[in-house]
C-alpha cells in the first residue's frame, strides 16, 4: 500500500477520535444526572483504559510508519510529541491489563503536554510566521507539512487527536470511578472486580 493510502486511514481515525472526544466532551457538559451523561459513561464503562491504550498504540505505530517506512523525517516538535505519546501506549496498556486506575493522573499529565505541543505545531503549520525559527536550526522545519488530508489532517493534527481522546477518555474513567454511570453498569464492573 501506498503512503497516501496510510495518510488517508490515519486521517480517517483522526476524524473517528474527534468524534469520540466530542461525544465524551458533550456528556461531560451535560450534567450529572443526565440519561444522555448516563448512556455514554455506560457505553465505554470498564473499557476506558483500554481504548486509550489502543488509541496510543495506534498513535505510536502511525508515527513510525510515517517515519521509518515512508520516510517522513520528523521535526523537532515531532520528536517532543512522541516523548508524550509512546510511554503512553506501554503504561496505558500495562494500567489496562491490571485495572490499574491510578493511572490517570500521570497518562494526563502525559497526553496535556503532548497536546499542548500538538496544537503549537499545528498552529504554526497554519500560520508559518509564527514560528520562531528555532526549530528549522535543528533540522526538518515544524511549519511544513508533509501531507494535508481533506485540506487539514496532518500529523500535528492527528496526534492532537489522540491526545485529546485519550484526555476523554480518562476523564470518563474517572467519572465511572466515581460511580456516574447507570447503576447495572456500575454493579457489573463491581462484581467483576471483587471476582
Amino acid at each position: 500500500m501506498s503512503a497516501e493510502t496510510f495518510q488517508v486511514f490515519f486521517a480517517l481515525l483522526a476524524l473517528a477520535a474527534n468524534a469520540g472526544t466530542v461525544v465524551i466532551v458533550g456528556a461531560a457538559l451535560s450534567g450529572g444526572g443526565s440519561r444522555v451523561r448516563a448512556s455514554v459513561l455506560g457505553l465505554v464503562g470498564g473499557y476506558e483504559l483500554w481504548i486509550a491504550a489502543l488509541v496510543a498504540v495506534t498513535s505510536m505505530v502511525g508515527s513510525l510508519y510515517f517515519s521509518e517506512v515512508a520516510n517522513y523525517l520528523p521535526c523537532l516538535l515531532c520528536w517532543y510529541q512522541r516523548i508524550a505519546m509512546y510511554p503512553l501506549a506501554i503504561v496505558l496498556a500495562i494500567a489496562a491489563f491490571r485495572r490499574d486506575h491510578g493511572i490517570r493522573v500521570y497518562a494526563a499529565t502525559l497526553a496535556v503536554i503532548g497536546a499542548v505541543i500538538a496544537a503549537y505545531h499545528r498552529m504554526i503549520e497554519s500560520f508559518p510566521s509564527l514560528d520562531s525559527g528555532s526549530c528549522a536550526a535543528t533540522g526538518i522545519p515544524c511549519t511544513a507539512p508533509y501531507f494535508e488530508t481533506f485540506g487539514f489532517i496532518t500529523l500535528a493534527y492527528m496526534a492532537l487527536s489522540g491526545f485529546l481522546f485519550i484526555l476523554a477518555l480518562l476523564w470518563a474513567d474517572a467519572a465511572n470511578s466515581r460511580g456516574d454511570a447507570p447503576s447495572s453498569r456500575r454493579q457489573d464492573l463491581t462484581n467483576t472486580e471483587s471476582g
